[in-house]
């Protein structure tokens, strides 16, 4: 459970990429009979190259700011009742973290608060960084309060007492909307088992026994069964991906939170297919 810059994010994204891109071409270039033959899987291999190294950092990165959000009240309550004893605000920051009222990763970041004020920043300075290098909406809220009651000369004592409470409410209620929004996730899988099933049926049930009717399969489509299982091993991952990237957008506000959706949905979809459509180089 670490952090994750923005910067190391936008540079995996960019090289898993690259390197899904590579890979591709590669396939083309020196086998490409096998290229066509196995399309699909290339396709599949490509997608998951480019989503699960973003995915585990974002995975990461999300883990690390939740626990600090769960600690966020009890920090702040901590603050104002060392403020209460008469404790200065760097003496009550330290006191906070030496106390273990907070434990890692929020208790490393306020030991970096308490370093930059000891080295000469102001508190609103370090205040500002410590917004910049978590930026959930949570320390947003945090430090946007106090901040904003340091600059209109309020007492910073009652500014921490009275957001101790506020901030408890705002993690009960990020808890409560997460909850009220994990039957619509559910919907999404929900979704994308409907179409597997539909998919599997028709592949199955209608266009495998028409495949022998060479009159009648002409007369529906010119294409055969073997374009139809590409078709729908194709549109599969596709749906897979994009489902997955809605599920994260319905649970978590995020669309990149939904890698980890994505991921679970295409491989889930590409095994239920190869055991139950097999693709084309299985079937022959």
């Amino acid at each position: 459970m670490r952090r994750i810059s923005k910067e190391k994010m936008q540079a995996t994204a960019i090289i898993s990429g690259l390197l899904a891109v590579v890979i591709f071409n590669v396939f083309f270039i020196f086998l490409t009979d096998d290229a066509i033959k196995y399309m699909n899987e290339i396709f599949f291999v490509t997608i998951l190259i480019i989503m699960i190294p973003s995915a585990i950092l974002d995975f990461e990165h999300s883990r690390w700011i939740n626990t600090i959000n769960d600690q966020m009240p009890t920090f702040v309550r901590g603050i104002s009742e060392a403020y209460e004893t008469g404790l200065t605000l760097v003496e009550a920051f330290d006191h906070v973290v030496k106390s273990n009222v907070v434990k890692k990763p929020l208790a490393d970041e306020i030991k970096r608060i308490t370093i930059q004020m000891s080295w000469g920043l102001t508190f609103e300075e370090a205040l500002k960084n410590f917004k910049e290098r978590v930026a959930s909406p949570m320390v947003n809220r945090f430090c946007a309060i106090v901040l904003e009651a340091s600059r209109s000369g309020g007492e910073i004592r009652k500014v921490f007492t009275a957001t101790s409470g506020f901030m408890e409410e705002m993690r009960e209620a990020d808890r409560e909307a997460n909850a009220n929004m994990r039957p619509y996730i559910l919907i999404v899988y929900v979704a994308f088992a409907v179409f597997l099933w539909i998919g599997i049926i028709l592949l199955q049930s209608f266009f495998k026994p028409l495949e022998g009717s060479k009159q009648l399969l002409s007369s529906l489509s010119i294409v055969g069964l073997k374009e139809y299982n590409d078709f729908f091993y194709k549109t599969m991952i596709v749906s897979g991906v994009m489902g997955g990237l809605m599920a994260g957008k319905i649970g978590e506000r995020r669309i990149v939170g939904g890698l980890k959706h994505s991921i679970v949905m295409v491989i889930a979809g590409y095994l239920i297919f190869f055991f139950l459509v097999p693709p084309n180089w299985v079937s022959g």
